[in-house]
């Protein structure tokens, strides 16, 4: 078999395409020398993770060799902050057993138990009492779904078999006088990620007045959970004031990294209690149909 002969005219077309090539690389090279990065690497697709997929094992540790409990004690407002990121990208509804027992009135209300149904978009919240319903059995929030003289509106089923004999439900202002008395809360401070994202601004507004005590206490466990518990104290001043509280124990659970516990206090010795909420049973994405969040869902 004969080789091709190596004439200097194809001696010069190849050395032509080896110093064009060299070229190339170096002009790649140079521009990302200008604009200060590396050399891109070669992109490799990823499947787009399900929301469901996000809550399947916790997420990998930000530092290097880092356990959740290093990184909770390291930075606890960062590490906040990540489970309040990551509940964003994996959760769209959810349902849970959540109780309370709050300081009203100067007087603790007995422990309510209620099954709650939960969406963010539209955020819309349904409760049921299950134990000790004081004025109300039942409420139905849908954000700007009811509305009057620019008030939010939310569907609300009086209390006791009496009441509903004269009217199924009436409709009441979330931030009314009346629901100030039913509750520490407003029915649109509901939920997992508001209870992290309040805890968070409260935090960082006491750290921009230089104030800020906020730190990881270690583990526990909650319903039979293992939880990670952080402690935030604030200059609380009483309840007409800016702060919310005094003292506020947080417990995330450590597989999901949401709040499934937050109490309250007044008073650093941790006596006086002003709000204790707590959700077991959470169940993520249940993919709840529109109809739950009706009137007509409800049965009104």
């Amino acid at each position: 078999m004969n080789r091709p002969r190596l004439t200097s005219g194809r001696i010069r077309v190849l050395l032509g395409v080896s110093l064009l090539a060299g070229l190339v690389v170096e002009v790649q090279r140079a521009i990302y020398a200008r604009a200060g990065r590396n050399e891109p690497a070669v992109a490799v697709p990823q499947a787009a993770a399900s929301a469901g997929a996000a809550f399947a094992a916790p997420p990998k540790p930000i530092g290097q060799g880092e356990s959740l409990e290093d990184q909770a004690a390291r930075d606890p407002l960062a590490f906040l902050q990540m489970a309040l990121d990551r509940y964003d990208r994996g959760v769209r509804d959810y349902t849970c057993t959540f109780s309370k027992q709050e300081r009203l009135g100067g007087q603790l209300t007995p422990d309510q138990l209620i099954a709650v149904s939960f969406r963010e978009r539209p955020f819309s919240v349904r409760m049921e009492w299950r134990k000790n319903p004081d004025r109300v059995s039942r409420v139905l929030y849908v954000a700007d779904k009811w509305t009057e003289n620019g008030q939010r509106m939310a569907l609300v089923e009086p209390a006791g078999s009496i009441a509903q004999l004269f009217v199924s439900y009436v409709i009441r202002p979330i931030h009314g006088e009346e629901a100030r008395k039913n509750s520490r809360k407003s029915i649109d401070q509901f939920g997992l990620r508001n209870t992290l994202a309040l805890t968070l601004k409260f935090a960082r507004l006491s750290q921009e007045k230089h104030a800020l005590d906020f730190s990881y206490k270690g583990v526990s466990k909650v319903d039979g959970r293992p939880t990670l518990v952080f402690e935030r104290r604030l200059p609380y001043a009483g309840e007409d004031g800016l702060w919310p509280d005094r003292v506020q124990v947080l417990h995330m659970d450590r597989e999901l990294l949401l709040p499934v516990l937050s109490a309250s206090y007044a008073d650093d010795e941790r006596q006086v209690l002003l709000g204790r909420y707590q959700c077991t049973d959470i169940k993520l994405n249940p993919n709840l149909p529109d109809s739950v969040f009706t009137k007509e869902g409800m049965g009104f």
